[in-house]
């Protein structure tokens, strides 16, 4: 392979990860590429996380080990990006795995482009360990509308970023997020640079029940990632600036409209009416529509969204048998 061999800063936040740390770690170790730096950031774990990580260190001189009080991933992340030495970064967690390629590959393709963002598809491995390939459209260049238009259709541990795109544009994680914190940050990555991908699923994500995103959805979890889409929606209004803002505006919008539509429909479902009415009162949600226009919406969404515009509790209120006896047949909760 005929390429210089730069170092690559791999950040991990730990918490509480003794039962599958070892098995990210030795995704790294079989790495094809071999320059590369592991950043460990311990995020206050409570088991013997930090000891399997001290053994494994013993063993590895490639290892840089943070200790700091649980203050969250997105701390954790950027302690990562402070401490990194190398000239690229990739963050990845603590139950998630590389292919053995994916370090070579993604350099290559950096190379092959001088380009600040590489990233490449990605797999979901269920708890069973289950594998499914997640679809991708491998675009190529200013990818910021279909990023929006997919909702994230690649993942951001799926990325190999410039470390200079990062310092010079002040990109880093929003710190006291606790959903979507790595939505944010990939917007303002791919509002300040062109992206180049390789064609591969090189990147493997698991998903365990335990995880915040396969948690039980509160209606505290809802409300943070609603609000994690419009502080997108935000930054896009004081920072994009191309010509095909108002475009970038409206799938913006859409994705915080989606959001709200979801959210909304599962409080029908578990008959919260006061709260939808009062939440339908307090924001600008029947006007999001005018601006975006209901051909952005899917026929699902756009069905959901007829259902909460009728603001009807006796409508509600049959959409809720609906949904518990004869779609899913559920108990009433």
């Amino acid at each position: 392979m005929n390429m210089h061999t730069p170092l690559i800063s791999i950040i991990i936040p730990v918490y509480n990860s003794s039962l599958f740390i070892l098995d990210t770690l030795a995704s790294l170790h079989a790495q094809s590429y071999k320059n590369f730096e592991i950043i460990i950031i311990n995020d206050g774990s409570t088991d013997n996380s930090i000891d399997i990580i001290k053994k494994y260190q013993r063993k590895n001189n490639n290892i840089i080990l943070y200790n700091q009080e649980n203050k969250g991933v997105s701390v954790a992340r950027n302690k990562g990006i402070e401490l990194s030495n190398g000239e690229f970064l990739t963050f990845l967690d603590s139950d998630d795995t590389y292919s053995p390629n994916f370090l070579e590959k993604m350099l290559c393709k950096q190379c092959e482009e001088n380009a600040d963002l590489v990233y490449c598809g990605y797999n979901r491995v269920s708890s069973s360990g289950r594998v499914t390939i997640v679809p991708c459209l491998f675009k190529e260049g200013s990818i910021l509308d279909s990023y929006l238009q997919r909702n994230g259709y690649f993942h951001f541990s799926g990325m190999l970023i410039r470390k200079t795109i990062l310092i010079d544009n002040y990109i880093y994680f929003e710190e006291g997020r606790v959903i979507s914190e790595d939505l944010l940050f990939t917007v303002k990555l791919l509002n300040k640079s062109d992206c180049y991908c390789v064609k591969e699923h090189l990147f493997n994500y698991v998903q365990r029940s335990d995880s915040v995103m396969s948690s039980y959805w509160s209606e505290n979890k809802w409300l943070a990632d609603i609000e994690g889409r419009k502080k997108i929606l935000s930054y896009l209004i004081v920072k994009y600036h191309k010509k095909d803002k108002e475009e970038i505006l409206k799938l913006a919008s859409t994705c915080v409209f989606q959001r709200e539509i979801s959210y909304l429909i599962d409080c029908l479902k578990k008959m919260h009416y006061e709260k939808v009415k009062c939440y339908l009162k307090k924001n600008d949600f029947h006007t999001r529509i005018e601006f975006i226009g209901d051909s952005m919406l899917n026929n699902k969404d756009w069905k959901k969204y007829k259902i909460l515009k009728k603001d009807n509790k006796l409508i509600w209120f049959f959409y809720t048998l609906y949904y518990r006896f004869f779609r899913l047949n559920i108990k009433i909760f």
